[in-house]
């Protein structure tokens, strides 16, 4: 496995990607589940609960901006390798914590160990893809990977709840990261060629940051990424805390839903792999997010008509995941390619921003939820509009694909 960029090498360096790339969205789907649990255990409120998941993407975000990079400068094995065992570390203490606050700080530990995989994955992507639509190609499996960890992620942590309750949820997690780590000490090669170490300098790290940051097509794919994730994780992370069948019984349990809306996220991904090779890395990154805005509307209209039922709604919410998911793959791939000689970094800064865009919306519409799902469509609207303006803004004229 070498950093060749040859297609050959693609086969047997993906699969170890996709794995690290999943890392941080099992280790958090896996205790969705267990949220209302762990309030009741530990007599906390909702939404101090709900900072174990908020608390991680902060650290998981922020994390990204080191990593990102330590890898340009040491490489890329070096720092995955640290990643997964600051993540061990996090998980022990996360499953052993006597209270909320020593949770939460697990979940911080294990949040900044598992941005590691999230950047770094990508980053070896770059190193070895030949071209623009190879990279949003290769793209694709890494997101499958996470959309499929977030579909069985739910349904599995569920499962444990009976076993052994939330502290299942942090051991399972631990238990692949630690699979991870011995498939990558084992196998991966370093796939960088030329290192940056002047990038390490804090002054030079913040310069490459707001370079990037007020690049025009970097920011746009930036942004359009994050605000889609935050819509994505609007419905993740408030799901156990809103009555899914708006108030009308349903058969389907809290996992299975949650499993049923994020399969959407895959089959998303599944479809932008098959369109990578024929359209362009801006005409997909745009149009799939045009396109996730009218399900969400759908699902208002109903919702005020008094006629969304359980079914409707998961229908509607998987729609607009698959959409997002279709995104992804163009965004991330985006952020690389307006970032040349610095992938590690675009990675970091994309990664940062998402995940502290995700904390804030959960947090927000953890505040506001009134137990339906109408304040959670209506900020995946905000931020959904909010991604297409900013698009069009700051990318410029969008070529027709070729």
């Amino acid at each position: 496995m070498t950093a060749t960029g040859d297609g050959a090498t693609t086969p047997r360096i993906l699969p170890l990607l996709m794995l690290l790339f999943a890392v941080g969205d099992l280790s958090t789907s896996l205790l969705v589940p267990s949220l209302p649990g762990i309030a009741r255990e530990f007599g906390t409120p909702n939404v101090t609960a709900q900072l174990a998941i908020s608390g991680f993407a902060v650290a998981f975000g922020l994390g990204q901006l080191l990593m990102g990079p330590l890898s340009d400068a040491f490489g890329r094995r070096p720092v995955l390798i640290g990643g997964l065992m600051l993540f061990g570390i996090g998980s022990v203490l996360a499953a052993l914590a006597p209270g909320i606050g020593v949770l939460i700080a697990g979940r911080i530990v294990q949040g900044a160990g598992a941005s590691a995989g999230y950047v770094l994955a990508r980053a070896v992507v770059r190193d070895i893809a030949t071209d623009d639509r190879q990279t949003a190609r290769m793209m694709a499996p890494l997101f499958i990977s996470s959309g499929t960890m977030m579909i069985c992620g739910p349904l599995i942590g569920e499962a444990l709840i009976p076993h052994g309750g939330w502290q299942a949820a942090i051991l399972a997690g631990l238990l692949v990261a630690g699979f991870a780590c011995a498939w990558l000490v084992a196998s991966f090669r370093e796939t960088l060629t030329e290192r940056t170490t002047g990038g390490l300098n804090p002054i030079r790290m913040a310069r490459t940051y707001s370079g990037l940051f007020v690049h025009g097509r970097y920011f746009a794919y930036l942004f359009t990424h994050c605000c889609a994730y935050g819509a994505s994780y609007t419905f993740i992370a408030n799901a156990p805390f809103i009555d899914l069948a708006n108030g009308q019984a349903g058969p389907l349990g809290l996992g299975i839903s949650v499993g049923v809306v994020m399969a959407g996220f895959l089959s998303g991904l599944l479809i932008a792999r098959r369109l990578a090779g024929s359209i362009g890395v801006p005409q997909g990154a745009h149009y799939f997010v045009i396109a996730s805005i009218v399900p969400v509307l759908v699902q208002v209209a109903l919702h005020q008509a008094g006629m969304l039922h359980q079914y409707a709604y998961l229908a509607l919410e998987f729609l607009t995941i698959a959409l997002l998911g279709g995104m992804a793959p163009f965004t991330a791939a985006g952020v690389v390619i307006e970032a040349p000689g610095r992938a590690g970094s675009g990675a970091a800064l994309l990664g940062a921003s998402q995940m502290l865009t995700v904390a804030s919306v959960i947090v927000v519409v953890g505040l506001l939820n009134d137990g339906t799902m109408l304040p959670l469509a209506l900020m995946q609207i905000a931020l959904l509009v909010a991604a297409v303006i900013g698009f069009r803004l700051t990318y410029g004229p969008i070529p027709k694909a070729t």
